[in-house]
C-alpha cells in the first residue's frame, strides 16, 4: 500500500504489517522488512509456515489484497494446500500507529492424483481474522 500525503495532523499513512488471529490459526504478514521483501508467518494446530519474497503472492483483487502462501506443496502426488489472506484497504491518521483489522483467511486444497471422476476439484475454507494493521519503520 502507499504512502498518502501528510495532513496538519500528522502523516496520512497506510498500515504495512499485520498481526491477524481466527480460531486456530495466527498470521503475521509484512509487505517489506529490513532486507526489504515480504514476509508472511502462519501458524495453525498442525503446522508453521515462514514465507519471504517470491514465496509469496500478492494481487490487488479490488477489494483489498489477496496474499497467499503455499503451506503443502503436492510433489509426488500429495495435496496442494496455501493459505490466503485478504488484507483490506486500511489508513492511519495522526499519531495512530494501528488499526483494528477483520477480514478473511481463506485455506485452499487441491488434490495430487486426479482420479477420472467429475467432481469439484478445488475446495476453500474460510476463516474469519481479526487483529491490527500497523505502519512500522523498516
Amino acid at each position: 500500500m502507499e504512502q498518502a500525503q501528510p495532513t496538519q495532523q500528522g502523516a496520512i499513512l497506510s498500515p504495512n504489517h499485520f498481526e491477524l488471529k481466527g480460531k486456530d490459526i495466527h498470521v503475521n504478514f509484512s509487505e517489506t522488512s529490513f532486507t526489504g521483501e515480504p514476509r508472511m508467518q502462519y501458524r495453525d494446530r498442525q503446522r508453521q509456515v515462514n514465507a519471504s519474497g517470491d514465496e509469496i503472492r500478492q494481487v490487488d483483487v479490488g477489494i483489498g489484497k489477496l496474499v497467499t502462501i503455499v503451506l503443502q506443496s503436492n510433489a509426488a502426488d500429495a495435496e496442494l494446500i496455501e493459505f490466503s489472506v485478504l488484507i483490506p484497504h486500511a489508513i492511519l491518521t495522526g499519531t495512530d500507529r494501528s488499526v483494528r483489522i477483520n477480514t478473511l483467511g481463506i485455506t485452499t486444497r487441491s488434490p495430487g492424483f486426479i482420479a477420472p471422476t467429475t467432481r469439484q476439484l478445488t475446495t476453500y475454507a474460510e476463516v474469519r481474522l481479526t487483529g491490527e494493521g500497523m505502519s512500522l519503520d523498516f
